[in-house]
């Protein structure tokens, strides 16, 4: 089978089958987590949860902390008009580390430094 739009992978990892697993609420016996698939490029995947009678700012935040705990940020949508709800899994953004930053000073500050050479001896008469 070809790689493209039409054909996603639906294959779940052991990190979405942990975490569908611990997603399941005593509160919601109906409730249904299913797989959506992976984002495009691979970065990331969906999650479905379906048969919701009710949802709580305490259900959503414990969801999250479920998710961050596997090293990811969560995007929920909510819809209970159809007691639907769309998780969205993407990895955290690294931050850039000050390595790099400690070389661009560095060449900035040796620039800086021939730059003032090359103007003193040009200005010594």
């Amino acid at each position: 089978m070809s790689q493209s739009v039409f054909y996603r992978n639906k294959t779940k990892s052991k990190e979405v089958e942990a975490i569908m697993k611990r997603l399941e609420d005593k509160d919601n016996p109906d409730m249904k987590v299913s797989f959506g698939g992976y984002m495009h490029g691979g970065d990331g995947f969906a999650l479905k949860v379906g048969n919701l009678e009710s949802i709580t700012e305490y259900t959503t935040d414990l969801w999250k902390r479920i998710i961050s705990a596997e090293g990811l940020m969560s995007v929920i949508t909510t819809d209970m008009m159809t007691g639907n709800v769309n998780i969205k899994c993407v990895p955290e953004e690294k931050r850039q580390k000050s390595k790099s930053y400690l070389s661009s000073i560095v060449y900035l500050s040796l620039l800086g430094f021939l730059i003032y050479t090359l103007w003193i001896r040009h200005h010594q008469q």
